[in-house]
């Protein structure tokens, strides 16, 4: 018992405030797709393994489409903006 009580870490709270201060570099968060979105993105990114592309993960897959959509949008007022949104999804709703 005494060999075990002299291994305990003691905790360093200073540690922890240290990481709180530093601007993080990315950021976790969860999104809903729905199944056939999942599925599209999980093909990609097999298919980006496949082509020779190890790291490929559902996270890169993600952040090109975002990168892409940035770039189609950037010029655009919120009121552009808007309006492709829904053009994208009364086309998509459209569709055979």
């Amino acid at each position: 018992m005494a060999r075990a009580a002299a291994t305990v870490r003691q905790p360093h709270p200073d540690r922890l405030r240290e990481a709180e201060r530093r601007p993080p570099g990315y950021r976790v968060i969860t999104v809903s797709l729905y199944t056939p979105e999942a599925e599209w993105i999980d093909h990609m990114t097999r298919m980006l393994q496949r082509a020779g592309n190890p790291k490929a993960n559902r996270s890169l897959v993600i952040r090109e489409a975002i990168a892409r959509l940035q770039e189609d949008l950037q010029d655009k007022s919120p009121q552009e903006a808007l309006q492709d949104f829904i053009a994208h999804h009364v086309a998509r709703v459209a569709e055979p």
